[in-house]
């Protein structure tokens, strides 16, 4: 039984590195929290929480005065206001190939949608023009917003709309164009785009002080500068720095990566390629950078800047760490990445890397590791209060079929205190660890009971009882017996 009591104090700790708790392991905490006491690592975790909507796509609005919720949708434009509301303007639903003009607002903390009727025109008498792809930058209690039209200014005040028609030079209409908000400096950045017929690759700059346009040429000639796209993911950092990735070119998606200096005025490339032959993403160890480690070509992806200046970004459409050879295509993805600023280096933090993936919602309003949205492009993404929210998109729901999704979702950081946790391992491996050593300590407590005849397993196949002869040594002798009968040839006495 000591042997076996050993055994189990190896198994209960292997367990504890993938955070399993056995009820058998009372008598050994002592000796386990005695041996990792000399360290502690603080292990920083992060799940998802399927907040609200449907888990299935090609939601209608709900408009019943109590719990107003938007229908379904992808490529619409949002901003935050100071107070940390969200807004939400166009966008296009399922089955209706013109833009949305619907504006909806979000109490992000007590998690209440608002659906803005247009009840008041614009100062021009004509409702605001619908947006599919549009860039918005918040300021003060402006907002503008620019896309398939001419640039609108939305008063927040009174819900007022203002065409901005005396612009001297402006960027010609365009979608899905990659932008930026500096809302503490009051200036909207845009690069690229698309119409049905081209690609752009101009570079503008808007001022809400001058409440005009700037178009940022190249320093000079010798500059490089990204190629045109449409459908990049963007960042700006509290710098003032603009950090870029991926899109559609003309020779198809790309995994470029681009940052763009203000100060400068100069684009720097950090990586990335463009081609079917180089497009698959390289994803490494989940949780572990590396320099070799980086996403595939991807466009429409969702983004989020951390507390510590890291770039997140998740999903999309493009290619997953499989998606190799001359006949790779594109699908959604559900992959979840992060740039860290201070290595330089993507590190892939979650999610799924295979393309087309199955979600899992979980339990509604409730963090749960196993959790992961479905694969999708173009959703709202925003921060609020240290937390990553994803609304919407083209994707997958929860029966895999293809849609536009209206599902609400919150990534929260969790960060613990866990002793001696420090082994790079994942949480399956570590489940196999435990379960190889529980089976070795049954078969070598079956393998000890065997040899000393345990009575206890008496299920062995093929058992008898056992004979032991032993030879005994027998004395004879031979005794004089009486007569009890007279001889036969006797007669009898008279």
């Amino acid at each position: 039984m000591a042997n076996l009591q050993v055994f189990m104090l190896i198994l209960i700790e292997v367990g504890s590195y993938g955070s399993l708790r056995f009820c058998a392991a009372h008598g050994s905490d002592s000796l386990l929290s005695n041996k990792h006491s000399e360290k502690t690592a603080e292990k920083t975790e992060g799940a998802w929480a399927w907040i609200d909507g449907s888990d299935h796509g090609n939601q209608k609005n709900k408009l019943h005065g109590i719990h107003d919720y938007p229908g379904s949708r992808f490529g619409a434009s949002s901003w935050q206001d100071s107070d940390g509301i969200v807004w939400i303007y166009g966008g296009q639903k399922y089955g209706r190939n013109t833009p949305l003009d619907e504006l909806w607002s979000l109490d992000v903390k007590n998690q209440d949608w608002n659906f803005h009727r247009f009840e008041n025109k614009t100062t021009s008498k004509q409702q605001p023009p619908p947006c599919f792809g549009c860039a918005s930058c918040h300021y003060g209690n402006r907002v503008v917003v620019f896309g398939l039209s001419s640039t609108f200014i939305f008063h927040m005040e009174n819900e007022n709309w203002t065409a901005l028609r005396n612009l001297s030079v402006s960027p010609s209409p365009r979608s899905h164009s990659a932008y930026w908000c500096d809302s503490a400096k009051g200036i909207l950045w845009l690069f690229g785009g698309q119409t049905s017929k081209e690609k752009f690759g101009d570079f503008w700059r808007f001022t809400f002080q001058e409440m005009q346009w700037i178009e940022v040429e190249p320093p000079s000639n010798t500059s490089v500068v990204p190629d045109k796209c449409s459908k990049a993911s963007a960042w700006i950092l509290s710098s003032g720095d603009l950090y870029m990735f991926g899109g559609s070119t003309h020779s198809g998606l790309t995994s470029n990566f681009w940052q763009f200096s203000p100060k400068s005025t100069e684009w720097t490339k950090l990586s990335g390629t463009t081609g079917l032959n180089n497009c698959a993403g390289k994803y490494g160890k989940m949780g572990i950078t590396s320099k070799n480690n980086y996403p595939g070509c991807r466009e429409g992806a969702a983004t989020w800047v951390n507390e510590q200046g890291d770039l997140l970004m998740f999903g999309g459409s493009g290619f997953d760490n499989f998606s190799r050879g001359p006949f790779a295509e594109p699908g959604l993805l559900s992959d979840f990445w992060m740039f860290e600023m201070s290595s330089h280096q993507w590190v892939w933090i979650g999610g799924l890397s295979r393309e087309e993936g199955v979600p899992v919602f979980g339990e509604k309003r409730k963090s749960d590791p196993h959790n992961i949205p479905g694969p999708r492009e173009s959703p709202v993404s925003f921060s609020f209060a240290n937390q990553l929210w994803l609304f919407g998109g083209a994707g997958h729901d929860v029966k895999q079929r293809d849609g536009i999704l209206n599902d609400l979702w919150m990534y929260e950081n969790v960060t613990e205190n866990t002793p001696g946790d420090t082994l790079n391992i994942s949480f399956g491996f570590r489940v196999l660890i435990a379960l190889f050593v529980l089976t070795l300590v049954l078969v070598l407590s079956v393998c000890l009971c065997y040899s000393k005849e345990c009575r206890v397993f008496r299920w062995r196949r093929g058992l008898r009882p056992v004979i032991k002869y032993k030879p005994v040594k027998v004395d004879m002798r031979q005794v004089q017996q009486p007569e009890v009968h007279p001889p036969l040839d006797e007669p009898p006495t008279m």
